[in-house]
């Protein structure tokens, strides 16, 4: 079963999240409007923060929890699934081979003879997990031999690389929690630099600010929701 935000984090969350758009709001509307709209600014400050309280509360108390808390038992069924292709003493064991790592697993590829079956069966029992995949310094080559194997696997974007080790990240899953907070954090500073811009080519033009703020807000919209990200 999914685990939930809860309506506790979502709270704080939603409150950080309108601390952080409000400024960027009231510097635009302190920037138009000049010293003598710092009282508009304050009180547009507190509106945002209060706003995003009772509107996003509710939507990112929805979403699930990030990250992984059951490392432990990841890594219990990783050297379960993997001990068939234990070699005994001396060789490749899941029970020394396989380790927790931060919020994933570990697997050392030194001692085994079929390296490239005990990949793919870890990607297949560990799926959901970050596995990093650690290579001998007697097989300097097997990196080199795994690499394109993992590409055509998972993709380029989920391996990041190291001299003598691999890691698969797991499938970031984009919900609706993870979109509304990265615009929030990115069309606010967005906006007030497209305000900014338009604001310092045409002072006089409050409109031209006003839609300098929204092409910057739009342009925030674009990026977030760009499926090449």
């Amino acid at each position: 079963m999914e685990e939930k935000v809860g309506f506790r984090r979502a709270l704080s969350a939603a409150v950080v999240l309108g601390l952080y758009s409000g400024f960027m709001l009231a510097v635009a509307i302190a920037m138009v409007l000049g010293t003598g709209g710092l009282k508009t600014a304050a009180f547009l400050w507190g509106a945002t923060i209060v706003l995003c309280s009772i509107i996003l509360t509710p939507i990112l108390a929805g979403g699930r929890k990030r990250g992984l808390a059951e490392t432990d038992a990841t890594v219990n069924n990783l050297r379960d699934g993997l001990s068939e292709f234990n070699e005994g003493v001396g060789g490749w064991r899941s029970l020394s081979h396989v380790r927790g790592e931060g919020m994933g697993a570990s697997v050392s590829l030194s001692h085994a003879s079929n390296p490239l079956i005990i990949i793919e069966k870890a990607l297949k029992i560990a799926s959901d997990c970050k596995i990093t995949f650690r290579f001998s310094k007697s097989d300097p080559t097997l990196r080199d031999r795994v690499l394109p194997i993992l590409e055509e696997k998972v993709g380029q974007n989920r391996i990041q690389r190291r001299t003598k080790s691999l890691t698969v990240t797991p499938e970031q899953i984009i919900d609706r929690s993870v979109i509304i907070t990265r615009m929030m954090m990115l069309c606010p500073p967005l906006a007030v630099a497209g305000s900014v811009a338009f604001y310092s080519l045409a002072p006089e033009q409050i409109i031209l600010t006003i839609l300098g703020g929204f092409a910057g807000a739009v342009l925030g919209m674009m990026v977030v929701t760009n499926k090449g990200r």
